[in-house]
């Protein structure tokens, strides 16, 4: 009864990370997935400090929370100045790459950080505003820096 707010698409926790780690490197995968991987790691147009790929959002890092909600908001809706960057952007690992996700009842957040092999998933069955879901993975991803 819940797949029509998800538009029919299911994942599990163990989905997402196998997701997340693909998206790292730390998954063997066939040669095909692996290019559609490195596809969807390119840029190709520039929207003040993020990098617009196939489908994640990038940021040179270390990024600020407030670049990451700023950018993740819904300001971001309206029509701003976008550069095409030209020949794209080929994949980097010094960036934060992420990407906010969300239908009537249910919102996600996704957000990695491949140099340091370091990810996040946060899942919610109500959509909280996506700057909420932004700062909380911030923060704990920076608690984790200082963990170390």
């Amino acid at each position: 009864i819940l797949s029509s707010e998800a538009y029919g698409v299911r994942s599990t926790a163990d989905d997402m990370i196998h997701f997340v780690n693909a998206n790292m490197g730390l998954e063997k995968l066939d040669g095909k997935i692996q290019q559609a991987i490195i596809n969807t790691h390119t840029g190709y147009f520039s929207v003040g400090a993020m990098t617009q790929d196939m489908i994640w959002e990038q940021y040179a890092f270390p990024a600020a929370l407030k670049t990451l909600t700023d950018a993740n908001s819904g300001a971001l809706l309206k029509t701003v100045p976008v550069s095409e960057i030209s020949p794209p952007m080929k994949p980097r690992q010094d960036v934060f790459i992420n990407k906010t996700g969300s239908t009537n009842g249910f919102g996600a957040y996704v957000a990695f950080i491949p140099e340091q092999k370091r990810g996040i998933v946060i899942l919610a069955n109500k959509n909280y505003p996506n700057e909420e879901r932004v700062s909380a993975a911030y923060e704990i991803l920076t608690a984790l820096d200082k963990a170390e």
